[in-house]
């Protein structure tokens, strides 16, 4: 009896471990072959007035195990986005120039404005699963290399989608401004100084998505006279220094002389009691000489 319970065991678990393995084989084949999920995303690259076509990486399904597709925008210029589709239930709040079809996203006479992150997401009964698209509407520059009030050359770049690149041969001392327009255009400004005197022509270099090959421009200058530059420019302060010096010694030597003169006219004109006192006497003396005198005069006719 014991015997026969045992066997039964042995083929029960003989039965049982082939099955479980095989199932989990099958799951482990399922779950690799479903899709992952947030995907590195794809740039979508489209000129500017023609129509950018951005495709859903996942295929949306049919029958039962579709649940809902939507597409979610997120342009450069902040405005958001939202289409949706759950069985034919569609929320939409995009412009009309936008056309959902499948699982494809059209947007038609795409400008500067439409760059941007476009997400997809695919819901479905096996799970959501989403993709992003970044769209980039391309516009060609205009290019100009002049030389500007400075008398230094100035290459630029305006109008163009993205900022183009602007490089110089030869080397210098290069200064590059990048600033985006209302439009979303980009204007570039590079200007190059020489830092030595045997650059007689420099060459402007500009890279960007719609020229097959970067464009070449380029102008002749002046030779560099960096030392004559700064010594023109030391002179004049040289000059300045010492006129300041100058100009501080003599106005206070001038103002020593100053306080000097007001000081001896204070100390004359300063009256001293002894001096009032001599004043007094000089004043008295005539007038006692002239009574001595009428005195002397009188007694003489007294005795006459």
């Amino acid at each position: 009896m014991v015997f026969l319970q045992a066997t039964r065991f042995v083929l029960c678990l003989i039965l049982f471990i082939p099955a479980n393995v095989v199932a989990a084989g099958h799951a482990s084949a399922d779950a690799t072959e479903k899709p992952e999920t947030g995907s590195h995303p794809i740039l979508v690259s489209v000129p500017r007035g023609e129509t950018a076509v951005m495709e859903c990486k996942y295929k949306v399904p049919t029958g039962e195990t579709f649940i809902m597709i939507t597409w979610k925008f997120h342009r450069s210029d902040q405005s958001h986005c939202i289409y949706s589709n759950k069985r034919n239930q569609t929320f939409n709040n995009c412009s009309s120039r936008i056309e959902f079809n499948s699982s494809s996203l059209r947007i038609y006479n795409a400008t500067e404005t439409d760059d941007g992150t476009y997400r997809c997401e695919v819901v479905t009964a096996d799970g959501t699963f989403f993709h992003n698209v970044v769209l980039q509407v391309v516009v060609k520059p205009s290019v100009t290399l002049i030389s500007n009030r400075h008398g230094f050359p100035e290459c630029r770049a305006h109008g163009g989608n993205p900022a183009a690149n602007i490089s110089w041969i030869p080397e210098g001392s290069i200064s590059t401004n990048r600033a985006m327009e209302p439009d979303r255009s980009w204007i570039v400004s590079s200007t190059y100084t020489a830092t030595s005197s045997n650059v007689t022509q420099v060459t402007c270099i500009v890279s960007h998505p719609t020229f097959a090959q970067p464009q070449n421009y380029s102008i002749s200058i002046a030779p560099y006279k960096g030392s004559t530059y700064i010594l023109l420019l030391t002179i004049p302060l040289v000059v300045l220094v010492i006129l300041i010096i100058v100009g501080f010694l003599f106005f206070w030597t001038m103002s020593q002389r100053l306080r000097a003169c007001l000081s001896k006219e204070i100390k004359n004109t300063t009256v001293t009691p002894q001096d009032t006192n001599e004043q007094n006497k000089e004043e008295v003396e005539p007038y006692a000489s002239y009574t001595q005198k009428i005195n002397t005069i009188y007694n003489s006719i007294s005795e006459i």
